[in-house]
């Protein structure tokens, strides 16, 4: 064996028997030595990796991989957390605006039903009692606790579909027309109107919505405010 060929067999296996290897080795101290210090080399370098385990290591790496995966987790949940709020508020937002976008306009609806009855109510003059009128809002029930200054006309109509009552009054300078409206869902009971002849309010009560209507040139605000303070309505 030629020393190229010893060595490449000693670097690849320091503790290899091969017979022509042990018998270059006896024959030459030199390859003696060299074959001691690969062996020594490729015994510090076994201890090099025989290195020991400590006994809660696997405890330790099953802790450290839980913990990960909770973070993880929690910031997957607040994430999805704040998408689910996130949709919830653009879904209340959504709902409001539609709902604000379908219900019924009493004052603007008011203004129409005076405008496509002209002087039928406007121009009749029957002289209505408070008791007669009384006698109709129990229907709703409600009633006026006191006396108008003059009830020109009093009887039930269709209001958007729903019975209600139509009355034209004199209330102090102002005479006006009042509608009496049962309470819906889809009513907005406090909304304001005008157009270029009439304008108009609403409020609401317990069981109904009064709307008061004025030409233009009335004080509509004033007669509600001294509308409401007679008009009463049960629980």
């Amino acid at each position: 064996m030629d020393d190229l060929e010893f060595r490449r067999t000693l670097y690849s296996d320091p503790n290899c028997q091969d017979k022509k290897l042990k018998e270059a080795m006896l024959a030459d101290p030199k390859k003696q030595e060299f074959c001691k210090e690969l062996k020594l080399l490729d015994k510090k370098m076994q201890q090099a990796f025989e290195v020991d385990v400590p006994a809660d290591l696997v405890h330790k790496l099953l802790l450290k991989q839980t913990m990960e995966s909770h973070a993880q987790s929690k910031k997957r949940n607040v994430f999805q957390f704040a998408m689910v709020a996130s949709v919830a508020f653009v879904m209340g937002i959504s709902f409001t605006l539609w709902q604000s976008s379908t219900l019924i306009n009493l004052s603007e609806n008011a203004i129409a039903h005076v405008r496509a009855e002209g002087d039928h109510a406007l121009g009749a003059n029957e002289n209505v009692s408070l008791e007669q009128v009384n006698a109709k809002l129990a229907s709703f029930g409600g009633q006026l606790t006191d006396n108008v200054d003059r009830i020109y006309y009093a009887n039930f109509c269709d209001f958007d579909e729903v019975r209600s009552l139509h009355m034209v009054m004199q209330i102090g300078d102002e005479k006006v027309t009042v509608f009496v409206v049962p309470n819906e869902s889809n009513f907005d009971s406090q909304s304001v109107s005008k157009d270029k002849h009439y304008s108009g309010e609403a409020m609401d009560f317990s069981k109904a919505s009064v709307i008061v209507v004025g030409d233009n040139g009335a004080n509509v605000s004033k007669a509600k405010q001294s509308l409401s303070k007679k008009f009463k309505f049960s629980a």
